[in-house]
């Protein structure tokens, strides 16, 4: 009686459970480098930046042998072995920041400024429109103060710490003297001359470096010499504008020029 139950139960439930294939075990991962991973598809690729072309012709030889480190000068290095361009960080500003010189036009003016900043970075962000990296409150911030004062740009700019940042080329017309002439001449001051901006809050507290003053001595008699600007073209912004007062009054202007005239004479 026990027998037809027993077939029953291995022929009909026990068989088809024995002979059900198994599942294969999963290989054991093998050491070695984890895979690259996978690019996000949702966020395209940042194009590397294209270096800003330098303005004008490049002197003979410039651009031969050993490639610098870093971005190309705006401005090609001076090829004068009396008067060597300064040891200077290139920060281009923003295309919309600057324009060309009127046709004809000679650089035989030099102004200096205060950023009004006591921060290298802040001071380099409104000079140059550049909030890359910044987060969008800096850049809402910056949009905002370009839509109140306007776009303004300088050829250099002197850090704190006696950095010289050149943010415009030479030969560019970079925004930095607004209306303004010298000594009332009634020719643009903007259109003839090249403009440093010193990092300072502008207060008449604020001091100005004794780094920056060396940087001053060593920009200022090099561009005033390449460009064969005198002495007395060396001037504030407050010289070619009544209404600005900048650089403040505790900024030893004198110092500046003695360098100047030591090295054009």
């Amino acid at each position: 009686m026990f027998n037809p139950i027993k077939r029953f139960v291995n022929n009909t439930l026990l068989r088809p459970l024995k002979d059900e294939p198994r599942p294969e075990p999963k290989p054991t991962p093998t050491p070695g480098a984890s895979p690259s991973p996978r690019p996000d598809t949702f966020e395209p690729s940042k194009k590397s930046p294209t270096p800003s072309p330098s303005p004008g012709t490049p002197p003979p030889g410039y651009g031969t042998g050993t490639a610098p480190k870093g971005p190309a000068p705006l401005t090609p290095p001076s090829t004068d072995p009396s008067n060597p361009t300064p040891e200077m960080q290139v920060r281009p500003a923003k295309s919309d920041r600057y324009n060309d010189r009127p046709a004809g036009a000679d650089i035989d003016t030099i102004v200096l400024h205060h950023t009004a900043d006591g921060s290298d970075r802040n001071s380099l962000t409104t000079l140059t429109g550049d909030t890359d990296g910044q987060g969008v409150f800096k850049k809402g911030e910056q949009w905002l103060k370009d839509k109140k004062n306007g776009k303004v740009s300088a050829h250099y700019m002197i850090g704190k710490d006696g950095t010289i940042f050149q943010l415009v080329g030479d030969q560019k017309r970079a925004w930095h003297a607004g209306d303004g002439d010298l000594r009332g001449d009634g020719k643009d001051v903007n259109d003839r001359s090249i403009g440093i901006e010193i990092v300072n809050e502008g207060d008449g507290k604020d001091g100005y470096t004794e780094a920056q003053y060396k940087a001053l001595e060593k920009l200022v008699p090099y561009l005033a010499k390449r460009y064969d600007v005198p002495s007395g073209n060396v001037v504030g912004h407050k010289e070619t504008n009544p209404q600005k007062k900048d650089p403040s009054e505790n900024f030893d202007f004198g110092r500046i020029i003695r360098a100047t005239e030591k090295k054009i004479q």
